[in-house]
C-alpha cells in the first residue's frame, strides 16, 4: 500500500496534514510550498516531528510560467512545459504510483497545475477553516460561466481550478449539507472535530511544531486582538492602518494583557506597535491557540476577517467591520 502526499501553501495547511498524519497507516510525505514564511525552519520542525517519512521546501517562484497564449500552444506545450519547469527548477517528479492519496488545498498554484499535467488525481482541502461551506462560491461560478468550459473540462484542455479539474477525486469540505457545490465528489470531514480528538501527547506535538517561544502560564483577563493587513491589499495606507489598529486597541482590548497574533504573511511590526503586549508567532494557526495556552481570552477582537470562525479559546469574540473601526478616529 502506498504513503499518502500532503501539499501545503499556508500554516494552517501545515496543521491540517499535521492532525492527519498522526492517523495515517504510513508515514506521509509532506512538500511545503515556500510562500509560507520561515517555510526551511518549519519544515525542519516538522522533520523532527517524526511522523513523515520526508518533507520538502518546494519554491514556486522559480519555475516559471508554462501557461500558453493561443489553443494550439496550449494544447501542444503548456502540460510538457509545466511538468519540465517543476522537475528541472526543483530537480524531482511526483512519482503518483508511491501514493495511494494526494492532498492539496490550493490547486490553483504551481503544485496544482503540475498535479494537473501528470494527470495526478487529487484530493482538494479547504484553503482554510470551512471554506467551502459557503452559500456562493463566485470565482468558480465564473470559471463555469466562461466560454467551452464543459468541453474544456472533458478533454483536459488549460488548466481548472477548486474543483473544477475532471481528475479531482473528491473534495473535502467542513460541512457537507452547508456546501452547495461538488455533490457527486463531496467528502465532509470536520476538521473541527479532528482538532477536538487530539490527545494531550499530539497537542504537546502540535506546539513543538508551531511554537519556538514560551509563553504566560496565566494571563487573567487577556485580550486578544487578530488584525489583517488592509494595508497590503490597497484598502488602507500604512498611517491609517496603525491609527485604526490603535483606535481599536484602546476601545476594545483594556482590561487585562493584551496579546496580538497577526496573518502570517502581514509583516507589520506589532511590537512596535503596542508595545508590552504579548506578539504571537505569525507563523502559528490561530486554531493553534485553541490547546496551545493554559488559560482562556476574555475577549477576541478583530477588524473584518473571518479568523474568529474557528477560534474557541475567548469568552467573548468581537469582529468590527471596517467602517466601524475608521469610524473610532473621528
Amino acid at each position: 500500500m502506498g504513503r499518502e502526499l500532503y501539499l501545503c501553501h499556508t500554516p494552517y495547511q501545515v496543521l491540517v496534514e499535521l492532525c492527519r498524519a498522526m492517523h495515517a497507516a504510513q508515514k506521509p510525505d509532506l512538500i511545503l510550498s515556500c510562500s509560507v514564511p520561515g517555510a526551511q525552519a518549519l519544515a525542519e520542525r516538522l522533520s523532527a516531528a517524526g511522523l513523515f517519512g520526508s518533507v520538502r521546501c518546494f519554491d514556486e517562484e522559480k519555475c516559471g510560467s508554462a501557461l500558453q497564449r493561443g489553443a494550439l500552444r496550449t494544447l501542444l506545450l503548456q502540460r510538457f512545459l509545466g511538468r519540465r519547469n517543476v522537475e528541472k527548477h526543483y530537480g524531482f517528479s511526483i512519482d503518483p504510483a508511491l501514493y495511494d492519496k494526494v492532498y492539496i488545498h490550493n490547486d490553483w498554484s504551481v503544485l496544482g497545475r503540475y498535479l494537473q499535467d501528470k494527470h495526478i488525481p487529487y484530493i482538494l482541502c479547504e484553503d482554510t477553516f470551512a471554506s467551502t461551506c459557503r452559500p456562493s462560491h463566485p470565482l468558480i461560478d465564473q470559471q463555469r460561466a466562461a466560454p467551452w468550459f464543459r468541453l474544456r473540462q472533458a478533454i483536459g484542455y488549460g488548466y481548472l481550478y477548486w474543483g473544477d479539474w475532471k481528475g479531482v477525486a473528491a473534495v473535502e469540505t467542513e460541512c457537507a449539507r452547508r456546501t452547495p457545490l461538488f455533490a457527486e465528489k463531496l467528502a465532509e470531514h470536520s476538521k473541527a472535530a479532528l482538532f477536538h480528538s487530539l490527545t494531550g501527547p499530539q497537542k504537546a506535538l502540535i506546539r513543538q511544531v508551531f511554537l519556538t517561544q514560551s509563553l504566560p502560564e496565566t494571563a487573567g483577563g487577556a485580550v486578544l486582538f487578530l488584525p489583517r493587513d488592509f494595508a497590503a491589499e490597497g484598502l488602507l495606507d500604512a498611517d491609517t492602518q496603525k491609527r485604526m489598529f490603535l483606535a481599536v486597541a484602546g476601545e476594545y482590548c483594556k482590561g487585562g494583557p493584551l496579546f496580538v497574533k497577526a496573518h502570517p504573511r502581514d509583516a507589520t511590526d506589532y511590537g512596535a506597535l503596542f508595545p508590552g503586549a504579548v506578539i504571537l508567532e505569525r507563523t502559528m494557526p490561530s486554531e493553534v491557540l485553541n490547546f496551545a495556552l493554559p488559560f482562556r481570552f476574555a475577549r477576541a477582537v478583530t477588524v473584518e476577517s473571518t479568523v474568529l470562525k474557528s477560534l474557541e479559546v475567548a469568552d467573548e469574540a468581537l469582529e468590527l467591520t471596517l467602517c466601524q473601526a475608521l469610524a473610532l478616529l473621528t
